[in-house]
């Protein structure tokens, strides 16, 4: 009897395995025939000394959207030139797929934080000015990529956020920018600020339910295991 017993219940958990699998797959057919087949572009800057994470959980955001769309996302690295760059710490290093003399037309264009260090160095970069300048695309800073944009004066008259620890310096640096702390993400239409480190996920989840609805959102964020704030 305890055999039959344990049978029958392993039976019942498969049944509601399969009960659970179904209506997922049929959630995710609901997102995808129910939007837009607009691809959307994704670019993404990396430099010398970017930091791994800023850059790491957005993508990895858009890749799981990618698939649950069957290819609505295309993802793709942005240099300021075509050599190789060494994550902060020397993690990881990857060559751009394209520099910013050559990029394809992009939709977004993610652009990671990185030491205060650096930072001051990429403020006095004329190209890198220029390029998030004259952008055809929404511009998504993570972290102290908030200072790069601020540079431009894209962010003038606009709500910013950054990491709280260069908070206090990003107001006194950017007067006209009103500082909005402790939260993650600011949409402000064309231009949209992440607070620090992990929020890039929120941001680039922020952009997926703006494509493509809160479910396609939410199931990611199951995925990634990911709570929004």
């Amino acid at each position: 009897m305890k055999n039959l017993t344990l049978l029958l219940l392993g039976f019942s958990l498969h049944l509601n395995t399969q009960t659970i699998d179904i209506d997922h797959s049929q959630t995710m057919n609901e997102v995808v025939f129910n939007r837009s087949n607009d691809t959307i572009n994704i670019a993404v800057l990396i430099y010398q000394d970017v930091v791994l994470q800023h850059f790491a959980g957005p993508m990895e955001v858009f890749y799981k959207a990618q698939k649950l769309t069957k290819g609505k996302y295309k993802i793709y690295t942005v240099g300021l030139d075509e050599h190789q760059v060494d994550t902060e710490h020397g993690l990881l290093t990857l060559t751009p797929l394209y520099s910013i003399d050559n990029m394809p037309p992009a939709d977004y264009l993610i652009v990671p934080g990185a030491s205060m260090p650096i930072i001051n160095e990429l403020l006095d970069n004329k190209s890198l000015n220029f390029f998030i300048t004259n952008v055809n695309s929404t511009v998504i800073s993570i972290c102290t990529a908030s200072y790069l944009l601020a540079n431009t004066g894209k962010s003038d008259e606009k709500k910013a956020t950054m990491h709280y620890f260069v908070a206090n310096d990003f107001k006194a640096q950017f007067p006209k920018i009103e500082v909005i702390k402790n939260v993650r993400v600011v949409d402000e239409g064309n231009i949209m600020t992440s607070s620090g480190i992990t929020s890039g996920i929120d941001a680039a989840l922020h952009i997926v339910e703006r494509n493509h609805g809160e479910k396609l959102r939410a199931m990611i964020s199951r995925a990634l295991q990911h709570i929004c704030t």
